[in-house]
């Protein structure tokens, strides 16, 4: 898919019910969005909620109407998903189609459209997310909140959507694109004529979603899960366990295959449990060897060069196997393979890996946990690495119960402003010249009582008490145990 879109998207704001301890909260992303809260408040049941549906929206087949509905929507005497039918209704032998379409009446079907999607999502969706039993969020609600204003259709949009022939297996493409005016349907390569409609109808409808939601189509989920440190020791053994199994239950199929649906049914109960987020941590740890044959968006700008300056080392991929290693000198120089690397090493492979061969600035970089294993002051290098993304166009979603991170990315929020001495400031205090981010493009969110909390973002940065509360009390209890045992010395 490609999408050529003027303007940049616009904030689309995500509601939450009944997920998991989360009774009801909202959440608005920025360029930069941190979720902090103690254990057990439902950070990570949002973060897997809401890359769930973005890693799924697209392909949504929508709710097929009626002959009666598609008969009405072609005639306009409904407008229900009226311009997607009259576009259906209007493909010629050619594939193509051209109808007018006023702004206004696109907008009503996006919220239409939008509506139905989230219900669907809730419904039939969310629990596969989870791989939890439907009865599991049977009261749950995902809600998607656009702009009013609708997209900014200032120039023509073009999306091209590409498939494939089901029974002949020929590529297929599809271009619609919109002007202001008329939306235009181009088949760029006509298909057998026994799968041409049923082919060009899923096509257009995933063309059209992109035409209807951009926000949506500029936002592409990218999630390192808090389970990323087990996977890199894990995923391999994983893979081993499964293929033994699969010989075995063949063997067993060749002698007596009248009970094989029961063991066939435990493997897939078994390799089926993890969520969506984990297993597709597993999918691209699992393709990092054909991973390493691309460059990334952001490689000329080598930020996953931070990653190797906290570590003190670097990561390759050789055949099947990740190695660490190390950029010490001399004797203490050393490689090893990735399981035998501290868990902050294995923590930050996948990281290190995406910035190099995959980020795109249309990615939601999603990170759980990004402080896991590491030390302080590595937590506030990965914060000034989490704000160099920012800036460089990755949108990037944390949860995270570091305090050291949550303050440096309040230092740079204070660099971003203009002082007297400014750039004498940012060489005496170890900083780069460009490093800050403006208080605008951070979102912050404690997670509490059920829901979110929003913080207040100025100048000053992120107003977060979960942090201070817990480091103010356990000051005051330092405090007077000081003073009652200097008290007990002077007598």
């Amino acid at each position: 898919m490609s999408t050529d879109a003027p303007g940049g998207p616009k904030p689309v704001k995500f509601r939450f019910e009944h997920v998991g301890p989360i009774a009801e909260a909202e959440l608005e992303l920025g360029d930069l969005t941190i979720i902090a809260g103690r254990n057990n408040t439902g950070k990570t049941y949002l973060v897997y909620t809401l890359y769930g549906f973005l890693k799924m929206w697209e392909n949504w087949s929508g709710p097929a109407p009626s002959a009666p509905e598609q008969a009405e929507a072609r005639s306009g005497a409904t407008e229900r998903y009226s311009i997607f039918e009259k576009l259906i209704g209007s493909i010629g032998e050619g594939g193509d189609a051209r109808i007018a379409v006023e702004r206004r009446m696109l907008d009503q079907e996006r919220n239409k459209v939008m509506e139905s999607l989230t219900r669907s999502f809730s419904e039939d969706v969310l629990a596969s997310v989870f791989s939890a039993h439907p009865d599991t969020f049977t009261d749950a609600s995902f809600q998607v909140f656009l702009d009013n204003e609708g997209p900014e259709y200032e120039s023509s949009i073009r999306i091209t959507t590409h498939g494939r022939d089901v029974l002949s297996g020929d590529l297929s493409h599809l271009s619609l694109e919109y002007d202001g005016e008329y939306i235009t349907v181009t088949d760029l390569l006509p298909q057998t004529a026994r799968t041409r409609r049923s082919e060009v109808r899923k096509n257009l409808w995933r063309s059209y979603l992109l035409l209807l939601f951009p926000e949506l189509a500029q936002t592409d989920p990218f999630v390192l899960s808090a389970e990323r440190f087990g996977i890199s020791l894990f995923y391999k053994e994983l893979d081993f366990t499964k293929n033994r199994l699969v010989d075995l239950l063949q063997k067993m199929g060749d002698r007596n295959g009248r009970d094989l649906h029961l063991p066939f049914a435990l493997m897939d109960e078994t390799v089926s449990r993890y969520a969506l987020p984990i297993k597709d941590n597993i999918d691209y740890t699992r393709n990092i060897p054909n991973l390493v044959k691309q460059r990334s968006e952001f490689h000329e700008e080598r930020l996953f060069k931070d990653i190797e300056t906290m570590m003190r080392g670097y990561y390759r991929s050789i055949g099947d196997n990740i190695e660490f290693r190390s950029t010490a000198r001399g004797a203490r120089r050393f490689n090893v393979p990735q399981h035998l690397a501290s868990s902050s090493a294995r923590g930050l492979s996948d990281l290190y890996f995406f910035l190099r061969h995959a980020a795109r600035k249309n990615h939601l970089l999603i990170i759980d946990e990004p402080e896991g294993h590491l030390d302080t002051a590595n937590q506030v290098l990965l914060a000034r690495l989490a704000a160099r993304l920012a800036q460089n166009g990755l949108k990037i979603l944390v949860t995270t119960h570091s305090d050291y991170f949550v303050k440096e990315i309040n230092n740079l929020v204070m660099l971003n402003g203009s002082f007297e001495g400014k750039e004498e400031v940012v060489t005496n205090l170890g900083y780069e010249d460009g490093d800050g981010i403006a208080p605008n493009r951070i979102r912050a969110y404690v997670a509490k009582k059920n829901g979110l909390t929003k913080c207040v973002v100025d100048e000053f940065g992120i107003d977060m008490p979960v942090f201070d509360d817990t480091i103010d009390r356990i000051n005051r209890v330092a405090n007077e145990l000081a003073s009652r045992l200097a008290e007990d010395a002077e007598t």
